[in-house]
């Protein structure tokens, strides 16, 4: 009977539009969006173009050309040079086309903006100064000191070196996508809903046919649930395979426990369905109503709509977010992309775990006090 029951509910909840709706066409139209709003932010925040320069070589300075040189070269070049006469270098600088103007005689700049291309501009050429000046005054009072002061600046000039404090996706705007995936899973609580309203009398004929029939309550609420589970485990892989395999989203180098966090999400998300369901009276109108009121908060609360609305809710009610399970399944996400080992990952689906039974006990002890005067 389990069998039979498991079969025609997976196939009358696939035939459900407004589940398509919601948890399959609604959430690859918001990641499309989503992919246009951000793509390309983050490296333009976070990368750095050489900035161009002209160089006027009035004299000859054969220690500045060198630098000059050093800096212009190579795939993290600070300088993007251009040499000429003053003439063209200014008609560069007022098309826009250069940040400023170098001369070499006498370490000259001249710029035309106070924005960061100016300052770097600024920066490096009062470095210089700073570094000739001493390097001369050394040489003429103290030569002997001269390889001890040449060694210190190169070691002052070496000691920073880059590196990344995570292996995953630093792109912060990533964790919208995370939180796309847990709304999809939290929005899951639709299907759950099935689990109460073709298990009871007062909702459905089928319900009643349920009600009275020899098969224990138990089977019949388990197998609408498992096959609410199946649903949402498949649209919950479209939507990772969707983000990951189309648009192209980078997860970093744990795709499938990506695919794991979001299976234990949709679970998560049908339980909760099934105590909404259970809890709120009326027909059934009204447990969706209160379940889609319920999963969109949960979302909101979680960063969808806000970006850091986690983070201040993690200022003033810490807790909320350990019980929020929107918050729970984007934060999975969010520590096995920047975490190196997977204790943070797993503590997320723990308590994802634990949601599952707390909400699956609740739903059955509030479904089994159902009672009928007549059938």
């Amino acid at each position: 009977m389990f069998t039979n029951d498991y079969k025609y509910t997976l196939l009358s909840t696939l035939r459900n539009k407004r589940l398509i709706g919601w948890l399959m066409i609604f959430p690859i139209v918001l990641s499309i969006l989503f992919k246009v709003t951000f793509s390309g932010i983050y490296d333009k925040q976070v990368s750095f173009d050489p900035v161009p320069a002209a160089i006027v070589e009035d004299e000859p300075n054969e220690a500045f050309s060198s630098v000059i040189d050093s800096v212009s070269k190579g795939e993290n070049r600070l300088l993007d040079v251009t040499y000429t006469n003053e003439e063209e270098a200014l008609e560069l600088l007022d098309k826009g086309d250069v940040f400023g103007v170098i001369y070499t005689s006498d370490i000259k700049l001249t710029v035309n903006g106070t924005g960061i291309e100016q300052t770097i501009l600024k920066s490096f050429t009062d470095r210089y100064l700073v570094t000739e000046k001493l390097l001369n005054e050394t040489a003429a009072k103290h030569p002997e000191k001269l390889p001890d002061v040449i060694a210190s600046m190169s070691e002052d000039i070496t000691v920073i070196e880059q590196d990344r404090l995570s292996q995953g996706n630093p792109d912060v705007y990533i964790t919208y996508m995370y939180n796309l995936i847990a709304m999809v899973a939290v929005c899951s609580s639709v299907t759950g809903l099935s689990t109460v309203t073709e298990t009871q009398a007062d909702f459905s004929a089928l319900g009643a046919r349920k009600c009275i029939s020899p098969t224990p309550k138990l089977i019949n609420i388990l197998a609408v649930l498992c096959s609410s589970w199946t649903v949402t485990a498949v649209c919950m892989m479209i939507s990772v395979t969707f983000l990951a395999f189309v648009l192209k989203i980078n997860f970093g180098t744990r795709l499938p426990l990506v695919y794991l966090g979001a299976l234990m999400g949709g679970m998560t998300g049908v339980s909760m369905g099934f105590t909404i369901g259970s809890l709120v009276k009326g027909s059934y109108e009204k447990k969706n109503t209160a379940a889609m009121i319920v999963s969109l908060f949960f979302s909101f609360m979680s960063g969808l709509m806000l970006g850091d609305m986690k983070y201040i809710v993690q200022d003033h009610i810490p807790w909320f977010n350990l019980i929020n399970p929107a918050a729970v399944i984007s934060d999975s996400f969010y520590f096995l992309n920047i975490d190196e080992g997977y204790e943070r990952f797993i503590s997320r689906l723990i308590i994802m775990v634990i949601m599952i039974i707390v909400f699956t006990l609740t739903g059955f002890i509030f479904t089994r006090r159902k009672r009928y005067a007549s059938i």
